[in-house]
């Protein structure tokens, strides 16, 4: 009887201390708002911490922004037939990423490229389309072509091919057609009408019909592994992530991004860890990174330098703030990123966060509002056009493309010759008046249509970001002089 009463009085005590000494695991906080503002293009969306430790959290803005490739899956999928399935896939990617290759060399981060990124080129696009359709059920393998990738998927017995880099696959009697039918039969690249894409200007070309046809280098890679990388931020006590801030040309090292900031409180030093891509940073502090400490803000283009040469994705950054509002700038999805009058907004985190919508007044001296390469699309029409009657490569100079081609074609179009030509001449001055360097031509009617019929702010926006991709090689050039020598200090030159 004594044993039992021991026994029971244990009992007793083990109940006791879990349920008054050890803390109850949380569930996860969520929440759905509805954020409403009268000034879109001044909302920003804020989230505060407010507890003594970080939070994790993830996020939907109007059902973008992923917090899983299955969470992509699920929101896009909008049929149970396979080709639709595909289709609807492909529809929704090409229309989440659009061709750069800044940051190409880091490794395969889906999720950072969805929702960070916003772009991508040929191989990273195929192997995220890839491993979707592998997610989602189906064959998949990248093709590696001489100078280009794509992908393949295998549904209703038989292989398919979809290029999502170049918006674009064949079709002929209303099949998708694969790689082999394709290169049996080379006209079929024909097929491809989608001219809505500026994408897919470079599909007209003999250079792309030989990236398929040159079979000898050509090679499978089939997709086998389910990603399951999840999109989860953090978010330090006392700090605030506020979100989408617009693109910045004086200050952004990639100007068509938009933003989210992390504001961390006076006196913070810890690490910070985020699946976003740093780009920039605000106020007065210390940011380490591969070893090295870059001071705020006197070498912030020192560290934007060094995340670019980066030989991959840095998640985990050492920060200390040494003044209020300090804050760590990172790039966003533009396309997933507008905030309208009404917004759905959905946040699943490790414990509560105060979220409200506010108004925010513009700082920065830069007038212009960024536009976005996917804005781009909106002149694809007349890059055809100028495509089908303006040839360039019997032409060196800007000079002597005007006045063999386009002085004519101004005239047939009824377009301001004198406007033209002046473009024309500040465009020569920043590519140093040369054609050359256009290996693939059609890339080139695309700045041409920005040319001909641009409006004077998207004019001004594409003479700009050239100009920033000008002095962001020179930056890094820079960078790689200064840190090639062991002799080389660390102060600021």
């Amino acid at each position: 009887m004594k044993k039992i009463s021991y026994i029971i009085v244990f009992i007793v005590i083990i109940i006791i201390v879990v349920f008054f000494f050890i803390p109850s695991p949380k569930k996860n906080y969520t929440q759905h708002l509805t954020l409403t503002t009268v000034d879109s293009s001044h909302a920003v969306i804020v989230i505060k911490n407010k507890t003594p430790h970080t939070i994790q959290f993830n996020f939907s803005l109007n059902g973008k922004f992923y917090a899983s490739l299955n969470d992509f899956i699920r929101k896009n999928i909008h049929s149970t037939e396979s080709e639709q399935m595909a289709v609807n896939l492909f529809d929704a990617q090409i229309h989440a990423l659009v061709h750069e290759n800044l940051y190409n060399d880091w490794k395969f981060l889906p999720l950072t490229i969805l929702n960070s990124r916003g772009f991508a080129i040929c191989g990273k696009q195929s192997e995220l389309f890839c491993q979707m359709m592998y997610n989602a059920g189906y064959p998949t393998r990248t093709l590696w072509l001489d100078g280009h990738v794509v992908s393949e998927v295998y549904f209703q017995d038989a292989w398919h091919l979809f290029d999502t880099d170049r918006k674009t696959y064949f079709q002929q009697n209303g099949k998708i057609l694969s790689y082999r039918e394709l290169i049996n039969n080379p006209s079929l690249f024909n097929t491809a009408g989608f001219k809505k894409y500026m994408a897919n200007l470079t599909t007209i070309s003999d250079k792309y019909t030989l990236h398929f046809i040159t079979t000898k280098n050509n090679k499978f890679i089939k997709i086998t592994h389910s990603n399951k990388d999840t999109f989860l931020l953090s978010i330090p006590s006392s700090a605030a992530f506020i979100f989408p801030f617009p693109p910045d040309y004086k200050t952004d090292f990639f100007p068509y991004n938009s933003k989210a900031k992390l504001f961390l409180p006076k006196g913070f030093d810890d690490v910070v860890t985020n699946p976003l891509i740093l780009i920039n940073a605000e106020g007065r502090g210390e940011i380490k990174i591969n070893k090295k400490t870059f001071k705020i803000p006197e070498e912030l283009e020192w560290m934007q330098a060094q995340l670019f040469l980066s030989k991959q994705f840095i998640e985990h950054i050492h920060v200390k703030a040494l003044s209020d509002s300090f804050a760590l700038v990172y790039m966003l999805n533009p396309l997933f990123s507008d905030i309208h009058t009404k917004n759905n907004f959905f946040i699943n985190a490790s414990d509560s966060l105060s979220v409200n919508m506010i108004q925010y007044s513009i700082t920065s001296l830069t007038s212009l509002k960024s536009t976005h390469i996917e804005t781009l699309n909106n002149y694809a029409p007349f890059s055809f056009d100028l495509a089908e009657h303006i040839h360039i490569s019997d032409v060196t100079n800007f000079d002597e493309l005007y006045n063999h081609s386009l002085k004519e074609y101004c005239l047939m179009k009824g377009l301001d010759s004198v406007k033209i030509k002046k473009r024309l001449y500040l465009l020569g001055k920043v590519f140093n008046d040369t054609l050359k360097k256009y290996d693939e031509m059609p890339v080139f009617y695309s700045v041409l249509s920005i040319v001909m019929y641009g409006t004077d702010e998207d004019f001004k926006n594409l003479m700009l970001s050239q100009y920033k991709y000008r002095h962001y090689a020179k930056l890094v050039s820079d960078y790689k002089k200064r840190y090639s020598s062991k002799k080389h200090s660390h102060a600021v030159p």
